[in-house]
């Protein structure tokens, strides 16, 4: 699949930043150590036999050397941890590619095709009101449902607008609101869903590009289905 190849080229150019970083802070550990360790053995080669180094000073002085030794294999531990984390992420991140992903967020990009978001309608939920803000806050879309209550709704737009013409592509958000039984209404929190086309390492840590042009880390991500299954 071309996309996973482009992103797999991605992540080797993103994982090869992190892997010099990590292999150039061991290499001046270990080039520190080996100094430490010169210095230590030539101190001991030149020392006066009738005055040698004091009993506690090499205490102390084995005890840095110690200390310097166990601080280089916790840097090496820790390069090995950030390099293994990095690539379950990025494994995890190339799996959702071509799935559609339903992500934590009220707004989203809508390019033309049909912009769907996911809701759970409340219990005592009567019907609902569906809103589509502009970037502006215009509202350019309204309309009614009465879906199941208690059951989990997807609200389709097409793009279509109150005034009957089409949506320019942009950023649009949804409000939904739920008229309950016995009077009153209630916000209802939104999710949004799109297919996921692409992975991206240009912030550092893998994030999903969707077909809706919005650009979300794996942390906003609720679920995940195949568009075949």
């Amino acid at each position: 699949m071309e996309t996973t190849s482009v992103a797999s080229s991605t992540y080797a150019s993103g994982m090869g930043a992190t892997g010099s970083t990590t292999s150039s802070s061991a290499s001046s550990g270990e080039e520190a150590y080996d100094l430490f360790l010169s210095l230590l053995v030539t101190q001991l080669e030149s020392q006066n036999p009738l005055d040698p180094v004091d009993t506690d000073e090499m205490t102390s002085q084995l005890i840095s050397y110690s200390q310097v030794e166990q601080q280089i294999q916790t840097n090496d531990y820790l390069e090995s941890l950030v390099l293994s984390t990095n690539e379950q992420s990025a494994e995890t991140a190339l799996s959702f590619v071509g799935k559609d992903v339903t992500y934590s967020a009220s707004t989203q990009g809508y390019t033309g095709e049909d912009a769907t978001w996911s809701m759970t309608v409340p219990v005592n939920a009567e019907s609902m009101t569906f809103e589509v803000f502009d970037e502006n806050g215009l509202k350019v879309h309204e309309a009614t449902a009465s879906p199941e209550a208690g059951s989990t709704y997807d609200f389709i737009w097409d793009g279509a607008t109150s005034a009957g013409g089409q949506a320019d592509p942009g950023s649009y958000t949804l409000v939904a609101t739920a008229a309950l039984q016995g009077g009153g209404t209630t916000a209802v929190g939104v999710q949004s869903t799109s297919r996921a086309n692409e992975v991206t390492w240009a912030s550092g840590d893998p994030q999903l590009m969707l077909a809706n042009g919005d650009t979300i880390g794996l942390d906003k991500i609720v679920s995940a289905a195949d568009p075949n299954a």
